[in-house]
């Protein structure tokens, strides 16, 4: 754990950052062995149209966090209100994800989404240490979109778009 910052006050800095409105991914990936592994991320953005490429943020002490490190490949699926229950379940530790949550296996045998509002097919081009997150930069292979709207994550609550936030 890094020392603390003199003068910053934790928990404002955590309030400010409530108060950016994000989209929510589940990503996904299985282990050498075929088990299949995910987390919820917020901390998800584009950052290149050429080449293609994405990255997502994952909490070093996140379970999966070996697994995603060690991983060649890793989908990243845009969720959509219908998905927060699940969303909240691959934010939890020790939960069982995949039971009865309607996923379907690609080729490589990666988890996806098929009602996602979006699904991104990437390698892993480099993880990039970032405090107590590592910043999974993935080479993307493959998008679709689906017909649902994404939900968003905004001061600790699902946000669907054009809602008003309480």
């Amino acid at each position: 754990m890094a020392d603390p910052v003199p003068g910053l006050d934790p928990a404002a800095f955590r309030a400010a950052l409530a108060r950016f409105p994000s989209g929510v991914t589940i990503v996904t990936t299985r282990s050498e062995a075929g088990t299949p592994h995910g987390f919820t991320a917020s901390s998800f953005a584009a950052l290149s149209l050429d080449p293609p490429l994405v990255l997502v943020c994952l909490d070093r002490g996140a379970d999966c966090f070996p697994v995603f490190t060690a991983a060649q490949r890793f989908v990243v699926n845009i969720v959509t209100p219908a998905h927060a229950a699940l969303a909240v379940r691959f934010a939890t530790k020790g939960e069982d994800k995949f039971a009865d949550a309607g996923f379907e296996f690609d080729d490589q045998g990666i988890a996806l989404l098929p009602d996602a509002a979006a699904v991104i097919r990437c390698e892993l081009e480099r993880a990039v240490p970032g405090g107590d997150h590592v910043i999974l930069i993935g080479r993307v292979h493959d998008a679709r979109t689906g017909d649902g709207e994404p939900v968003m994550w905004y001061r600790g609550d699902f946000l669907r778009i054009g809602e008003s936030a309480a």
